[in-house]
């Protein structure tokens, strides 16, 4: 137990059996050698709440309760009893008692560190803001050290998060926790990266961005280097919030230069050009463009900006990175929905897609990154686009079925994703009855011929081919729709079952069947199938939808 370690001399040796038989669980032995304890040494108050946790882990808390409460009211001030105390009452759920613990034990001992530091815990789990800031301060004054007196200012940002009135925040609470760190500013007393971090959320929330990013731009925000970026990140927040679209521009500009693949700077340079395109920035004659460096203020600068970055990644010998090629596809959505007419720059849509599918294909986020974009096609590209992809996919000779397969799961990658493309483009939707049966032989065929590369998987893992089995229940569940033909939902609840024998951690199988019982009026085994659902898994599974 925590307290165990502090026990000391003479009572270490006493009172060590009770911790050994607590901390093995047997509660009983504890209340027992307790008892014996307390025939011996009456006053040994921590035998005493020892007793109690032993009576609380078996059931009887009233019991626990008073024999606790005798110990409380004589103010316990041995760090024993104070710490076994603590824990009782957090077993008891009682945080509010060891409040009015260390109360006592602070009035009785002064001047102690860990009494005062306990205290403030002691309020911070109650949430008794007030008190904290107090707390924090009366430690400061004992011990002046920079952490306790952060307490105290942050515990004035926690008055002002959980006041009522916005006002009382804004005109009190808020500008008092600045002045107090700014105090500590002056005299040049800020050593730690949470300091700042704190000032920063001060004035973040008292709407002062201009002084935030000069504190963060400034020498302490030198200090913010446990996070990759955290200062840039910070800058391109404040940059966007001030509409500072040169600076916003210029800043994601150098931090692509040196992370080509960092996504999230890509749509800051995109929204921070277009806002120059519509105020008609232009740079200053003489000097800088701004603060940051240089910035690009016309379509053609970014798009010249952007096939750089892919002209670099095209020359490297490593594989390249696919955050320049989704920057070009991401540039073209933006300047077509604008009308531009530099979208013509960056090429044929249809042949940058089939170029990214080339590269990076046989990656499972290649369909997620597509998907997005299938729009730049036009109706009459989709089987065209379909077509060059399916050219790209390596199969190996035909087998009896008819049916060519992968020879490798990167082969069998790029294969899933042109079959999950035709879905997205509704080319599976498109097809005929005998049609949709020919597809659903096929994927079940390829499904079936993916079982081998997983054939030493974990339980836990999922198969290659899973989403094969996942689409095919698709087209199954598309004919019953058109048909109503009820042998179509039958060989479907088959196929997932199938697909749940090879991959029995497949969230999406389940989820699938769980609907299609529901839909059938088979609740019995809805409720014997939902308990194998949990939460994680219908997270994973809305985020790897068809």
């Amino acid at each position: 137990m925590a307290a165990r370690g502090h026990v000391q001399d003479p009572n270490d040796r006493r009172l060590r059996p009770i911790y050994d038989y607590l901390d093995n669980g047997n509660n009983k032995m504890a209340i027992q050698q307790a008892d014996k304890l307390l025939k011996k040494h009456k006053d040994l108050h921590c035998a005493k709440v020892l007793k109690a946790i032993g009576l609380q882990r078996t059931g009887k808390q009233d019991e626990a309760f008073t024999l606790a409460q005798e110990v409380a009211t004589l103010e316990p001030t041995d760090d024993n009893s104070l710490q076994a105390l603590t824990i009782l009452y957090r077993e008891m759920h009682r945080p509010e008692l060891v409040t009015k613990l260390y109360e006592a034990a602070v009035k009785k001992v002064p001047l102690s560190e860990e009494y005062h530091s306990h205290l403030f815990m002691a309020y911070a789990r109650v949430g008794e803001y007030k008190k904290m800031q107090q707390a924090g301060m009366a430690l400061y004054k004992i011990v002046p050290k920079n952490p306790y007196y952060f307490w105290s200012v942050m515990s004035l940002v926690m008055q002002a998060i959980s006041a009522q009135d916005e006002k009382l925040a804004q005109t009190m609470f808020l500008p008092l926790a600045e002045r107090m760190v700014e105090k500590m500013v002056k005299e040049e007393k800020i050593e730690a990266e949470a300091e700042v971090q704190l000032y920063f959320m001060i004035l973040e929330r008292l709407g002062k961005c201009v002084e935030a990013l000069e504190v963060i731009r400034g020498p302490l925000g030198e200090k913010l280097t446990s996070e990759l970026q955290s200062r840039e990140n910070k800058c391109m927040m404040l940059y966007k919030r001030l509409q500072r679209w040169p600076e916003c521009n210029a800043l994601a500009h150098k931090l692509l230069l040196k992370n080509p693949d960092d996504w999230q700077f890509y749509p800051a340079y995109f929204d921070s050009l277009f806002h120059l395109v519509d105020q008609s920035w232009s740079p200053p004659e003489e000097g800088e463009h701004c603060s940051e460096g240089s910035v690009h203020h016309t379509v053609v600068e970014v798009v010249r900006f952007v096939e750089e970055r892919i002209k670099g990644e095209d020359n490297k010998e490593s594989r390249s990175l696919r955050g320049p090629y989704l920057a070009r596809l991401e540039l073209m959505h933006r300047l077509r929905e604008r009308g531009c007419p530099e979208e013509s720059l960056l090429g044929e849509p249809l042949e940058l897609m089939v170029q990214f599918f080339n590269k990076f294909g046989d990656k499972p986020c290649c369909i997620t990154d597509l998907k997005i974009y299938l729009h730049l096609l036009s109706p009459e590209q989709h089987v065209q686009f379909i077509n060059h992809l399916s050219e790209a996919v390596p199969l190996g000779n035909q087998e009896e079925e008819g049916f060519a397969f992968p020879e490798d799961t990167k082969a069998l990658q790029r294969h899933l994703c042109v079959c999950q493309l035709s879905r997205a483009l509704g080319l599976h939707h498109s097809l005929d009855v005998d049609g949709k049966l020919h597809l659903i032989t096929e994927l079940k065929a390829h499904y079936h011929h993916g079982l081998k590369f997983g054939k030493n998987a974990l339980k836990t893992e999922l198969q290659f081919s899973d989403m094969y089995c996942l689409m095919a229940a698709h087209v199954y569940i598309d004919l019953w729709t058109e048909t109503g033909d009820e042998d179509m939902m039958w060989q479907c609840l088959g196929l997932l079952q199938e697909g749940l024998s090879h991959s029995p951690s497949n969230a999406q199988f389940k989820l699938l069947l769980l609907l299609l019982y529901c839909r059938l009026g088979a609740m019995g085994r809805v409720y014997t199938s939902w308990p194998n659902l949990s939460q994680n898994s219908c997270s994973v599974s809305n985020n790897g939808g068809i």
